[in-house]
């Protein structure tokens, strides 16, 4: 099979390349200069030519803009959007007819205390979410006569992610208190919840979801099981020997976004996948992966 992979470049998308290269004729697609399917995907033309170039058999999108990279409200629309719609463009120009799956967020959904499944009620509460709930309606808008399948991630992690993302920044201070680099850990809450899930076991899903995902349909990709942002400090330090640690949140909620959140993975374990780490083993295998503990 020949997998077009837009997104190559990024944390989820070099994972996925390393881990199916030997199972899928991956064509990585990126934005980086000097490589040999560097595109602009904004740019109709330019993602149409790669298209006809290569005619895929499937195509995973992982490409565009999220809130922690830019702030930039027009930006993340455009690139979330665009994308989604030149390729369900280009798809029907050229006549083709690959599995698209696509991912989306978690973020869709509004904050609940009870697991949320593909059912639930949406409402996106900022940019990149309303974005990437807008990109959902662009790509199923062309079933059934494109093969659409949306993949809604839930708190992904992982070793050597971006540090403006959450788990990664609270390790990165953890350690630099371990190293005497800082006096306190500065947190902006202890009490929301979420469902972290290891980003081998999303690639995983994903890879599955190119298999067995079935065309129109969305697919929660989590562990099905929630901690709260205290817990996840408290299994840190375990990993890292710290009896105390001196902690600052500025507020014990949080003012924007979601609270708590959970999902439901029946629908995508019913195809055959389950979750392989916990969030304790997920944990510690970002520690030595990347810090050597």
């Amino acid at each position: 099979m020949k997998l077009l992979v837009f997104g190559a470049g990024g944390f989820i998308g070099k994972k996925f390349t390393e881990m199916f290269c030997n199972l899928y004729n991956i064509v990585p697609v990126t934005g980086k200069t000097g490589d040999d399917n560097k595109a602009d995907l904004t740019d109709y033309h330019a993602l149409l030519s790669i298209l006809d170039k290569h005619k895929p058999d499937a195509v995973l999108n992982l490409a565009g803009k999220s809130y922690h990279k830019t702030r930039n409200d027009v930006d993340i629309y455009e690139s979330n959007l665009m994308i989604q719609l030149n390729l369900n463009e280009a798809v029907k120009q050229l006549a083709i007819n690959p599995k698209i799956i696509f991912c989306s967020t978690s973020a869709v959904y509004r904050s609940s205390m009870e697991p949320v499944n593909e059912a639930s009620f949406c409402l996106p509460g900022n940019s990149y979410a309303k974005a990437k709930y807008i990109q959902e309606r662009i790509g199923l808008s062309y079933h059934p006569k494109q093969h659409v399948v949306v993949a809604r991630l839930f708190n992904v992690i992982g070793p050597f992610q971006d540090k403006n993302f959450f788990i990664p920044a609270v390790i990165d201070r953890i350690v630099r208190y371990k190293n005497n680099e800082i006096t306190t850990v500065k947190l902006k809450t202890l009490n929301a919840m979420r469902d972290f899930i290891y980003i081998n076991d999303i690639c995983k899903a994903l890879g599955l979801l190119i298999e067995k995902g079935e065309g129109g349909e969305v697919y929660n990709i989590c562990t099905g099981n929630g901690i709260n942002i205290e817990q996840v400090i408290t299994i840190l330090k375990g990993i890292l020997n710290i009896s105390e640690m001196p902690l600052e949140a500025e507020d014990n909620y949080v003012k924007e976004g979601i609270n708590y959140q959970v999902g439901s993975n029946e629908k995508i374990c019913k195809l055959g996948w389950e979750p392989e780490y916990d969030i304790n083993n997920s944990l510690k295998e970002i520690v030595e992966v990347e810090y050597g503990r």
